[in-house]
């Protein structure tokens, strides 16, 4: 994904984050869409969900150790 693909997306999902008529689903459901969409720009070789699943996984687990080691 090039940068003014990503950027594109951003702004586009941003928009909708910011909609006056946004309920608390709505937001899930698209942050949800954009977290698969953007881990599976990531894993070029296949687009098994399950993979899909295991980065976001993995990757919140990084950061979330992260946030206890600058706490501590």
């Amino acid at each position: 994904m090039t940068e003014q693909t990503h950027n594109e997306v951003m702004n586009n999902i941003m928009k909708q984050l910011d909609r006056d008529d946004l309920n608390l689903a709505d937001g899930v459901a698209i942050w949800h869409s954009l977290g698969v969409f953007l881990f599976s720009k990531v894993e070029n070789d296949t687009k098994d969900i399950s993979k899909v699943y295991a980065g976001m996984k993995q990757y919140l687990s990084e950061i979330e150790t992260a946030k206890l080691n600058q706490k501590g």
